[in-house]
């Protein structure tokens, strides 16, 4: 589907091009650069939204992949024991 929503996109402007001429190559770059805009504003929204989520639940961001292997067996070992008391319950 979105294959063909990108050629649609193409062929349209394609034709805006050629029926309008220079004046169309300007309207597709200004239109293109307006959707971008949009999309980027919307995301810094999207992530702005996200971060103050984040610090409503007091979530803070570990860097997961650069633990070192106590920290990880110290998780491990923290789990477990969380899991044991609820088992108990």
């Amino acid at each position: 589907m979105f294959i063909i929503g990108t050629l649609l996109a193409i062929i349209i402007a394609i034709l805006v091009s050629i029926f309008i001429g220079p004046v169309g190559v300007l309207l597709l770059v200004s239109v293109i650069f307006g959707m971008v805009l949009s999309m980027y504003i919307r995301n810094r929204e999207m992530y702005n939204d996200i971060q103050r989520i984040k610090e409503k639940l007091g979530i803070v961001e570990q860097d997961d992949f650069n633990m070192s292997n106590e920290a990880i067996e110290e998780e491990l070992l923290e789990e477990m024991k969380h899991e044991a008391r609820n088992k108990e319950k």
